[in-house]
């Protein structure tokens, strides 16, 4: 019976991240890792730098300096949060030759820059976490789509159809249909990609924050904007009557479902930027 792991590890090689995270990601971890040493892997790829330039340049960062070079960039963002930004553009581009008829990858990617944005915002009005971090995981939240779209796309329709049948949440139909979730599909790429754990919770239990093991903050976060993403981009107004969000979540986070409206303003206001900022052809995304 085929599992959300055996499905990665059969498709592990057509979604390899490149050289260079890997390099990046080895120094990072390494104790003795300087500034310098981060700097000189990333600049050593050409796209990479300008985008991450482009990026921390932006008003969606709202830095009050330019930032003219990487060590500056690590200077103000910290390692983390530099990493988490390389992570999602070399995620972005390992991605870009997806193909298949009946899946559009601009409306998926506009999903997660949504969510991201949408994640980020609201990571702002919690206390003691990173901001970066959840963005990422907004970003990449659905990603397990793009495994199963690419190597079981009938299976994938099937399951789509089954949940507007029912009238339930996708992930409980391809449960039914496949046996497992994108949800557990991301968090198993995730492993197989060597990336932090809290990435890899919040991507598995964003569809069940309560079950989630550890990083129950971020994982509530995740859930909350995913679920004003799915509102939103559906057109269907985001309130107290249309949310339906784990009220744990809300408890965990401090946030209000009042709220949520006047968090949806700012996001529309950034996506758009964001996606020119991460994607060099927009219509191609």
């Amino acid at each position: 019976m085929q599992t959300a792991q055996s499905l990665v590890k059969e498709s592990i090689e057509l979604i390899s991240l490149p050289d260079v995270y890997v390099r990046l990601r080895s120094i990072i971890s390494s104790p003795n890792a300087s500034m310098s040493d981060v700097a000189q892997v990333i600049i050593h790829d050409p796209a990479i730098t300008a985008r991450l330039l482009r990026l921390v340049n932006s008003p969606f960062f709202g830095l009050t300096s330019k930032v003219d070079t990487i060590t500056h960039a690590i200077n103000l963002l910290g390692m983390q949060q530099l990493h988490d930004l390389v992570l999602a553009t070399v995620v972005v581009d390992s991605f870009s030759g997806f193909t298949n008829d009946s899946f559009n990858i601009y409306d998926f990617w506009f999903n997660g820059v949504y969510c991201a944005v949408t994640a980020r915002l609201l990571a702002y009005h919690c206390d003691d976490i990173d901001t970066e971090r959840p963005f990422v995981a907004g970003l990449l939240h659905n990603i397990g789509h793009l495994v199963t779209q690419q190597k079981l796309p009938d299976a994938s329709k099937k399951a789509i159809d089954l949940a507007k049948q029912k009238n339930i949440d996708l992930y409980l139909a391809e449960r039914e249909v496949l046996g497992f979730d994108y949800a557990q599909v991301g968090a198993a790429l995730m492993k197989e990609w060597q990336l932090p754990e809290s990435l890899q919770h919040m991507t598995e239990y964003h569809v069940e924050p309560v079950k989630s093991p550890g990083h129950r903050l971020e994982t509530a976060l995740i859930h909350i904007a995913s679920v004003v993403t799915k509102n939103a981009l559906a057109e269907i107004p985001v309130n107290s009557e249309t949310l339906f969000i784990n009220p744990a979540c809300l408890q965990i986070t401090g946030l209000s479902i009042d709220d949520m409206g006047m968090f949806k303003k700012e996001v529309d206001q950034q996506v758009s930027m964001v996606m020119n900022l991460l994607f060099k052809n927009k219509k191609s995304a």
